[in-house]
C-alpha cells in the first residue's frame, strides 16, 4: 500500500499511532502499509475515519486496480 505510506507521512503520523488508533493489531497494520496480506472492509474503513479520507483513496476498488 504504496498511498496508504504517503497519507501517513503527509499527515505525520506513524503506523504505531494509527494501528492503535483504528484498533487493529500493529504487525498486521505494517503488512497492510507494505501491500502484502488482505485488508477486511471493516479494516479498511477504520483506517479511512482515523486518516480522514475516502477509503477508496487508500484501498482503490478491485475495478480501479485492474
Amino acid at each position: 500500500m504504496h498511498k496508504l505510506k504517503e497519507i501517513l507521512k503527509i499527515k505525520g503520523l506513524s503506523q504505531s499511532k494509527v494501528s492503535r488508533l483504528a484498533d487493529i493489531p500493529q504487525s498486521n497494520f505494517n503488512l497492510i502499509c507494505n501491500g502484502k496480506g488482505y485488508v477486511p472492509p471493516a479494516w479498511r474503513k477504520r483506517i479511512a475515519i482515523v486518516l480522514n479520507v475516502d477509503e477508496t483513496d487508500i484501498f482503490p476498488t478491485e475495478r480501479e486496480a485492474n
